[in-house]
């Protein structure tokens, strides 16, 4: 029994003990260089500067730097970003010239003027220049336009059509396929003569119409029935060209096609491995495109 008493003496002196030492330490009292956690916040300081103990330096919260960071990297992005892309490209061979493919989609009523844009690769920069939108050879090119789905051929190959030339594809293109190569290839449809728009010729003249293939310049210089006869010979020459279906289509909702072929000057296409930068007139990312 008296050990009982003893054992219960001791355990009430230590818990007073303590109950004692606990409020010595929440006064403060506390041994130099010991501090307590409790009710610190958790987030932890981080100083901009390299040197750790710079106290001159001010400092800024981990979600501060981040933010800050973040407005940085989104200044040197461009409005264009995501609406025009680098979708592909060619290397020169022995056959075909360089091709860099922009691809350009805007909203409804939206336009974005890409002259002047750039292109930077390892081996050297390009520059869009000016175009024409409805071709005639008479035209002054002026800023390229894009106001729906497109595709930019950047080509570094004389421009078949001559300097300051580049065009934006239209339905009457097929015509001037006969006297130019172009690459990329393409295809365009121009309407041919209704039976009724050739009634007023002659059955021989309005059969040989309707058996020419699509854009075909018409050569009967072989078939005498053709070639005697005026009338035809007359509708012949001045509807089969490129000016007659220009003058005719010009005005079509349908005139103008998805495609602008623009020549450059310089092929700074790497034909194994590069990243190709697209930059706006600001020098604001575009796009890049690795390879």
């Amino acid at each position: 029994m008296k050990a009982v008493v003893i054992l219960i003496t001791i355990i009430i002196v230590v818990a007073v003990a303590f109950s004692v030492f606990d409020q010595y330490l929440t006064k403060g009292n506390l041994p130099d260089g010991l501090e307590l956690q409790e009710n610190k916040p958790l987030a932890a300081t981080v100083s901009k500067s390299i040197q750790p103990n710079n106290p001159s330096q001010k400092e800024e919260t981990t979600e501060e730097i981040i933010k800050e960071t973040s407005t940085q990297e989104t200044t040197d992005i461009s409005p264009y970003y995501g609406k025009v892309k680098i979708s592909g490209l060619r290397a020169k061979t022995s056959y075909r010239p360089s091709l860099i493919t922009l691809s350009v989609r805007v909203y409804p009523g939206e336009k974005i003027n890409i002259t002047g844009w750039k292109i930077k690769a390892r081996k050297g920069e390009i520059i869009i220049s000016q175009g024409i939108e409805k071709y005639q050879s008479h035209r002054s090119p002026s800023d390229i336009i894009i106001k729906e789905y497109t595709k930019i051929y950047l080509i570094n190959d004389s421009n078949p059509l001559g300097r300051n030339k580049n065009f934006q594809l239209n339905k009457c293109f097929g015509y001037i396929k006969n006297y130019h190569s172009f690459y990329p290839s393409f295809y365009t449809y121009c309407p041919r003569p209704k039976l009724e728009d050739i009634s007023h010729l002659s059955p021989y003249c309005q059969e040989y119409i309707l058996h020419l293939s699509s854009y075909e310049i018409p050569n009967y210089s072989n078939n005498m029935k053709i070639a005697t006869d005026s009338k035809c010979v007359s509708y012949l020459n001045n509807t089969f060209n490129y000016s007659s279906c220009f003058k005719k289509h010009s005005k079509d909702e349908n005139f103008l096609k998805n495609s602008w072929y623009v020549y450059v000057g310089t092929d700074i296409v790497e034909p194994l491995h590069d990243i190709i930068y697209l930059y706006d007139p600001n020098g604001l990312l575009v796009d890049k495109y690795m390879y």
